[in-house]
């Protein structure tokens, strides 16, 4: 194993980062940086192969080592577009003392950047290294899907991601994240003459009774918010007749141990429950709102895994400060890998304005993840 020899490696970072905010990767257009790091792969002589997941989008998948335990870094190769109001060239990387602005340098280039300049210098004595590289995260995890539908991505033990670090610094690690859904209920009812309205046959009323009774699944614990909320309506009417047809599409965030299907039984138990108050004629459907991929469920590492303690360790060696394990209240390819059991793990870089104008990573706190990443694969190999 190559050790790291400067406890500054910023004369390594900011080249490698400068180089990747320099492409424009707005998902769905991955290529250009896939082809830059397969060049620079091809360049240093590391096996590497491109897994296709539409054309012109491909994930890159490296490996390194032998062993029976394997261990993946992931990262995501592309952004949101930019916004309006940037002060300086969101494709420039621009440093301003510890930071370094530009599209992506946070969410997640420079995680990015860590990934494989550990890839890169870390050779494995007991296991297998390997390295995940996905599109369309920023989307509907079109790659991150592709890539658990393989054997490539089903088999690995445990999954480090280097996204953003939105709380705590060098010493969080996202141990967690909430499921997020979108449902469908539809309404529907023989029209009738206006004159002929009856309060048992009005399915805006039974609308109405569904959105508020499905409240009752809203709490906020410790980890954080699980909720259900309308966040369309459209209902169809002909001329100066009732309403015939309702459509509600609603949008929910869970908490383990709910799934994504016990959401949707939860929906489809509290409509028909309602409806029993109407019109027995009332029909009713229930369902996912179609996208191409599923909807992602939540997941929570359990306390005592042992990859998450040999990580809080880790990162207590590195900053001299306690480990903060955490859950997010957002949805990532992380949620993919969890949905296999794989223990999925998150370290990030501290930074600021992700997803928007003047973004910027700290360097130091890079500095410091890949020294906590390296120091992980250490301790693992003196585990194995």
């Amino acid at each position: 194993m190559e050790e790291l020899t400067s406890t500054d490696e910023s004369v390594r970072i900011i080249p490698l980062l400068s180089q990747f905010v320099a492409i424009n990767s707005v998902y769905p257009h991955e290529k250009k940086i896939a082809d830059f790091i397969c060049r620079l792969f091809t360049k240093r002589k590391i096996k590497y192969r491109r897994q296709k997941v539409e054309k012109n989008r491909y994930n890159i998948i490296a490996e390194k080592g032998k062993g029976e335990k394997l261990i993946a870094i992931y990262a995501h190769l592309d952004t949101v577009a930019k916004s309006s109001h940037w002060k300086t060239k969101p494709l420039k990387l621009t440093v301003k003392g510890d930071r370094a602005y530009g599209l992506g340098a946070w969410d997640m280039k420079g995680g990015l950047t860590i990934n494989l300049l550990t890839f890169m210098r870390y050779n494995p004595d007991h296991f297998r290294l390997r390295l995940y590289l996905c599109v369309d995260e920023e989307n509907i995890s079109l790659g991150a899907f592709r890539l658990i539908g393989s054997e490539q991505g089903a088999t690995a033990d445990c999954v480090i991601s280097t996204e953003p670090a939105f709380q705590y610094g060098n010493q969080g690690i996202v141990v967690g994240r909430i499921g997020r859904s979108v449902f469908h209920v539809n309404l529907f009812t023989p029209s009738r003459h206006f004159y002929k309205y009856e309060t048992a046959k009005d399915i805006n009323l039974l609308a109405a009774c569904i959105i508020k009774e499905l409240t009752t699944y809203n709490k906020k614990t410790h980890y954080g918010k699980q909720f259900i909320f309308l966040r369309h309506m459209t209902t169809l009417t002909n001329g100066l007749s009732t309403p015939q047809h309702s459509l509600l599409e609603f949008d929910a965030s869970s908490l383990p141990p709910d799934t994504n299907q016990s959401v949707l039984e939860f929906i489809k138990k509290t409509a028909y429950k309602m409806a029993q108050s109407f019109d027995r004629n009332i029909k009713i459907e229930v369902g996912y709102r179609y996208r191409p991929t599923p909807f992602l469920t939540a997941y929570r590492t359990n306390s005592r895994n042992a990859y998450l303690n040999i990580l809080k360790k880790t990162i207590g060696s590195v900053t001299k400060h306690t480990a903060k394990p955490y859950f997010r209240s957002s949805v990532a390819d992380e949620n993919v890998f969890a949905s296999e059991g794989i223990t999925v793990l998150g370290i990030g870089a501290t930074g600021g304005n992700a997803h928007s104008s003047n973004e910027w990573v700290s360097l130091s706190s890079l500095n410091t993840l890949l020294k906590i990443l390296n120091q992980f694969l250490k301790q693992l190999d003196d585990c194995v």
